[in-house]
């Protein structure tokens, strides 16, 4: 049996954490989800996702400096593994099997409803 395919949030997730390379923490990527799918998430369920992203362990965090604009708190840095990336792909290659032939598939299905 192969690998688990990513859902579409985790997939969504892991690729943010890529675009947003050393700037990858709760707020970004909350941010730069909503910013290019255009629906809004709840910091409860991002954050379920990286963790459950982290116990596959696609993703792994570092914790950085504590600083007083948080309270004293420190952020948590994420990063996408090899693994992470590895799930990215065999993603993205199951997709583009799926996709093949859309074009054509579609317009011949469109014909096949108007008789």
């Amino acid at each position: 049996m192969g690998m688990k395919l990513l859902t579409r949030h985790e997939e969504h997730v892991l690729l943010t954490i890529l675009h947003l390379e050393d700037n990858a923490y709760l707020v970004t990527i909350k941010e730069y989800l909503e910013d290019h799918t255009s629906k809004e998430l709840s910091f409860g369920t991002l954050y379920v996702l990286l963790k459950r992203l982290e116990k596959m362990g696609y993703i792994r965090h570092q914790v950085g400096e504590a600083t007083s604009k948080r309270g004293g708190k420190a952020i948590k840095y994420y990063s996408v593994t090899k693994a992470g990336v590895r799930a990215l792909e065999k993603t993205r290659e199951v997709q583009d099997s799926m996709w093949k032939e859309f074009s054509r598939l579609a317009i011949k299905a469109g014909r096949a409803h108007e008789s």
